[in-house]
């Protein structure tokens, strides 16, 4: 009878607990995309979330075991059951965010490292304290060499005029604000809005014409945080593939 109502006790203390790790995770995401508080609040929200999360999916892992060799402990085990099933986007959305190879942030991706695109005409839109728009240089390189070794221009039998076109084009079918187009510069600015936390990320693209058609180089920065989960490398990725299934 004592372990019974220990493991009663225990399994309404995980589920409680577990439904305020989710209500956390999901006020961090919320709120962030509503404005209430930044990058950094949401991701120091996110962070307790996942530790919490963590001591809770072992402890409703106990009560559940506990409550399964108690006849009488139905409820219980349904309840750390239910903890168990709760803490799953609790600790899998944020995860899923971050599990990203170890080493030193990222969150500026080009594909010409040599001779980057630069910045111009989203730069009065990047709020105070934003990432700066200058290029890290060889360091930030090297570290793209190292983890997204496939980013690279794309080559294409298009004339730059018909380059240019299909670059707005794409970028407008990938739901990017075009901020400027400039066909005699060869260059389009624009910003993309993440959908998880809403963030802007700043892109800008350079079309030159070459001997056999046109070359067309990708630049995409966060404007927030050290490391892009991935985000920008993603981004040219996909905008690679659908201006060549155009």
């Amino acid at each position: 009878m004592e372990t019974f109502k220990q493991t009663r006790t225990w399994s309404i203390v995980a589920l409680l607990a577990a439904l305020l790790c989710l209500a956390g995770t999901i006020m961090a995401i919320l709120g962030t995309r509503l404005g209430w508080w930044g990058f950094r609040d949401a991701a120091g929200m996110l962070r307790w979330a996942v530790q919490a999360g963590a001591v809770l999916l072992a402890l409703s892992a106990i009560v559940f075991v506990l409550a399964r060799r108690a006849r009488e402990a139905r409820s219980q085990m349904l309840s750390g059951a239910a903890a168990l099933l709760l803490l799953i986007p609790v600790i899998g959305i944020p995860l899923n965010r971050v599990a990203r190879p170890l080493g030193d942030p990222i969150n500026d991706i080009t594909t010409d490292t040599a001779n980057p695109p630069a910045f111009e005409a989203v730069i009065p839109l990047r709020p105070e304290g934003s990432n700066p728009v200058e290029y890290g240089g060889e360091a930030v390189a090297a570290r793209q060499e190292e983890l997204y070794p496939d980013i690279g221009p794309i080559e294409s039998p298009l004339a730059a005029a018909d380059a240019f076109a299909r670059v707005v084009s794409v970028a407008e079918d990938m739901g990017w604000e075009v901020v400027a187009t400039d066909a005699a510069r060869g260059v389009v600015e624009a910003v993309d809005t993440t959908r998880f936390f809403n963030y802007k990320d700043d892109i800008v693209v350079r079309i030159r014409g070459t001997a056999a058609g046109s070359r067309i180089d990708l630049r995409s920065r966060s404007r927030v945080g050290r490391s892009d989960l991935g985000k920008n490398a993603a981004r040219i990725r996909e905008f690679t593939e659908r201006f060549a299934a155009e």
